[in-house]
């Protein structure tokens, strides 16, 4: 009994820490909204999902797993500065859960805009820097890239979410940006 509320309550630790951090940088980029030029908000509509081609060796990530996300987020392009986040659930071959938790963005990388018909819809590529946080493990550093094909030039990357190098592959999903200016 001991070893199960001690699972608890580092699974609520964990997940209690992760939305702290996740509040703390919603809160940061808020100011940052109000004194800005160009910002944007990202949404993944739907659950993205992406898949495994290779078995990465020093990770628990095999070829055909795939990694589910939910969330959105923002980021101002004359600060570079950047939020954002939600869940992932990351599944085996078989379809077993390997491991659910929250993913945060930590660090703006790049935006590439394609423009769009209105402000609300706009394409474009974010590429972000995230942590994976779950009960047994956190993962910070991986770069998270964000499609949306709305006025895409030829040879844009696929629509959907990936991390490139471990889950590559999007395989269902949509994501849409919004130029909040």
């Amino acid at each position: 009994m001991d070893m199960k509320n001690s699972t608890k309550k580092t699974t609520l630790l964990a997940l209690s820490s992760a939305l702290t951090i996740f509040a703390l940088a919603t809160a940061t980029l808020g100011t940052a909204h109000a004194t800005s030029g160009t910002s944007y908000s990202f949404n993944l509509t739907g659950p993205n999902t992406a898949m495994a081609q290779n078995t990465v060796p020093g990770t628990p990530i095999a070829v055909g797993d795939v990694l589910r996300l939910t969330g959105s987020g923002a980021f101002d392009l004359s600060t570079s500065s950047t939020t954002g986040g939600g869940s992932f659930t990351h599944y085996k071959p078989d379809g077993s859960v390997f491991a659910r938790g929250l993913w945060v963005v930590t660090d703006f990388q790049s935006f590439a805009s394609y423009g769009g018909k209105s402000l609300g819809v706009q394409g474009g590529l974010l590429l972000v820097t995230v942590s994976i946080i779950s009960p047994e493990a956190t993962f910070t550093g991986l770069t998270l890239q964000v499609s949306c094909h709305i006025n895409a030039p030829g040879g844009a990357p696929e629509e959907g979410t990936t991390l490139p190098g471990l889950f590559s592959v999007p395989t269902g999903g949509n994501t849409l940006f919004h130029l909040n200016n």
